[in-house]
């Protein structure tokens, strides 16, 4: 199983376009312990051959510039994409499906929430409705068109997107993460970009994992009042915190195999390469996802 980090930051990327916090700024300013990062996706492959996208960022277009193995084939249209999975409907995991819609060779899978949540309420994606499928909770769906890795959604603590607060109620299905294996080899990874709170599921689908990819946006509960004074807390955004009570690194720290945190939030100090904070979670073995990033399994 190979695994290309298409992606990284959250929501808006770094430097965010609006923001003027220090990190942005260092990033906007060429600073190298603070590089550029696009939003979150993950590609991922058994051949290196044709790819899986996990999650469509509003940056895909030039992700996929970036990545040679999701190239069209010389004088054709032909991309070696099998299937875009959706964990939410959050913006920054949806937006770049409306980038890839002048082709539709490639399937979306979801959650029929997901799915219904937002064909019905956002004609524009409309455009995907005769490719996009959906899957219940727990059950195994071939992930590439040869069968040889397989996924399944697992429900964590729901977060409804706020666009969609006042027209769609949370449900089981809301937020997910994916499990995927490779069947050939029993490799295992799971990808949970949203967290919200490690419940015991979840946590034993994180443990049973080798490779895991897991929600990093904020370090800290008050990480935003303390450039906005009256900003909501970390978890009021839907985002266990990487430290402080009930938080998430100690406990990512303990499991076997190899752990990343993805999606981080433009003020997350794990940013800075040479930050205490980048050091901290670095000392107990949990890596920092990064643009570029590849690993096999």
């Amino acid at each position: 199983m190979r695994v290309r980090v298409l992606g990284s930051c959250a929501g808006g990327g770094l430097p965010q376009w609006n923001c003027g916090g220090p990190n942005s700024q260092r990033a906007r300013a060429g600073d190298p312990a603070v590089p550029p990062r696009t939003q979150p996706s993950l590609a991922i492959s058994t051949d290196g051959e044709r790819w899986s996208i996990l999650n469509a960022s509003p940056d895909i277009r030039d992700q996929l510039t970036r990545f040679p193995g999701l190239h069209p084939r010389p004088g054709t249209r032909d991309v070696p994409l099998d299937t875009v999975v959706l964990t939410s409907a959050e913006l920054d995991h949806v937006i770049g499906l409306l980038v890839l819609r002048e082709a539709l060779s490639y399937r979306v899978l979801s959650t029929h929430w997901v799915r219904e949540a937002i064909l019905e309420h956002n004609a524009a994606w409309r455009l995907l409705e005769a490719v996009w499928g959906s899957t219940p909770l727990d059950i195994p769906v071939s992930l590439d068109r040869n069968g040889a890795l397989e996924a399944r959604f697992f429900p964590v603590a729901p977060k409804v997107p706020g666009y969609l607060r006042e027209l769609a109620k949370p449900h089981a299905e809301t937020t997910v993460g994916l499990r995927v294996v490779e069947r050939e080899t029993g490799a295992r990874m799971a990808f949970v970009p949203g967290l919200k709170a490690l419940d015991s599921a979840t946590l034993a689908e994180l443990a049973a994992a080798d490779l895991r990819f897991v929600d990093g946006t904020f370090f800290s509960e008050d990480e935003l009042r303390a450039l906005r004074p009256g900003a909501p807390g970390a978890r009021a955004m839907g985002h266990l915190p990487i430290t402080g009570p009930e938080s998430s690194l100690a406990t990512l720290a303990e499991l076997p195999g190899r752990t990343f945190y993805l999606h981080m939030n433009n003020t997350n100090p794990i940013l800075d390469r040479d930050s205490p904070e980048a050091a901290r979670v670095a000392a107990v073995g949990v890596g920092i996802a990064f643009d570029g990033m590849e690993i096999e399994l």
